[in-house]
């Protein structure tokens, strides 16, 4: 996650330090965002737990998430509609969106 290097500036990754200080307690809040998803294949699971995670870095900007997943809006819509169904209140709930990006860091690769 963090750059090899002989120098290495801890104030340029602190939301990844911050993110993997606690390993455990990250990937328990990761499995309950994965139980959740578990009802769905392994390739719904992944482009949910990728569209919810875009949804989340865009703060509900469905055109932005669109672009970020290189899919049409609509897409996301119907998407974001299959995620409410599984995660309810928890998407209207700031403190439960929080918890959902933090897993959703450990959860999918860097790159997503």
């Amino acid at each position: 996650m963090i750059p090899d290097a002989d120098l290495v500036r801890c104030d340029r990754h602190l939301a990844t330090l911050l993110r993997f200080a606690d390993e455990p307690l990250v990937s328990h809040l990761a499995e309950r965002v994965r139980e959740v998803l578990n009802p769905l294949t392994d390739k719904q699971r992944d482009r949910a737990a990728s569209t919810l995670h875009a949804w989340l870095r865009t703060r509900g900007d469905i055109n932005e998430a669109a672009d970020a997943l290189a899919v049409h809006p609509q897409t996301v819509r119907y998407r974001l509609n299959q995620l409410e169904s599984l995660l309810g209140e928890r998407l209207a709930d700031p403190e439960q969106r929080f918890l959902m990006e933090v897993s959703a860091h450990a959860w999918l690769p860097p790159e997503r």
